[in-house]
């Protein structure tokens, strides 16, 4: 997704801005720069076994983890539709 260009509202036709998604007031939150996104699209892996030695064994066969992206997307200035896209992979 290229959001150097100009897009139009799938809607209204109205003019769509880009922007990135932001969680203001999260407790012990990371500090990022204002321009970067800081909400995750998470992807679950398998869950982790309570049981340390199911864990382990987990660990070691290498089963999927949790992968997360970071949130950008597009706003109408027109009519409020939102677009979300998850851009990057980011480590959780």
């Amino acid at each position: 997704m290229d959001f150097s260009m100009d897009r139009t509202c799938p809607k209204c036709d109205g003019t769509m801005e880009w922007g990135v998604a932001t969680a203001n007031g999260m407790l012990f939150g990371a500090v990022i720069p204002k321009d970067e996104p800081s909400l995750l699209f998470v992807v679950p892996g398998t869950t982790t076994s309570i049981n340390p030695l199911v864990a382990f064994k987990q660990g070691i066969e290498d089963e999927p983890a949790n992968r997360g992206y970071l949130i950008v997307g597009l706003r109408c200035a027109k009519c409020g539709f939102l677009e979300f896209y998850a851009k990057q992979k980011t480590p959780i």
